[in-house]
């Protein structure tokens, strides 16, 4: 019974509020060019990070060589897997979409509060 309440609940009232105050917004990012670790270290420790509530993404820094990171952040938790990437291989893992050029691309996509700002992002 309160599993099928639950299902035809509407907010409102001070649910409603809250749903527009703590509004998320995602943020997807893609660039071919490999990008500067020390300018994304910045970005990731500056306030302009702090809404960020949770990241995952495919990045290929300049400084890292021939290695592919994955990062996945939740809250507190910040995960970076280095991947080899072998030269005719698509980006490390195989598959017909990896040989594509957007395989070759950085990705991130950024979930956050209202005030994630997506200027320090693409700079």
């Amino acid at each position: 019974a309160a599993a099928s309440a639950w299902r035809g609940a509407r907010p409102g009232g001070a649910a409603l509020l809250h749903l527009q105050r703590d509004a998320l917004r995602s943020l997807a990012f893609s660039s071919s060019a490999p990008l500067s670790l020390p300018a994304f270290e910045a970005l990731r420790t500056s306030a302009a990070w702090a809404p960020v509530l949770r990241a995952k993404g495919f990045l290929r820094f300049a400084e890292c060589g021939s290695y592919w990171l994955t990062l996945q952040m939740c809250g507190p938790r910040l995960e970076v897997t280095a991947t080899r990437h072998r030269p005719g291989s698509g980006s490390g893992g195989g598959g017909e979409a990896e040989r594509s050029s957007e395989a070759r691309s950085s990705e991130l996509v950024l979930i956050g509060g209202r005030r994630l700002d997506e200027a320090p992002v693409e700079s």
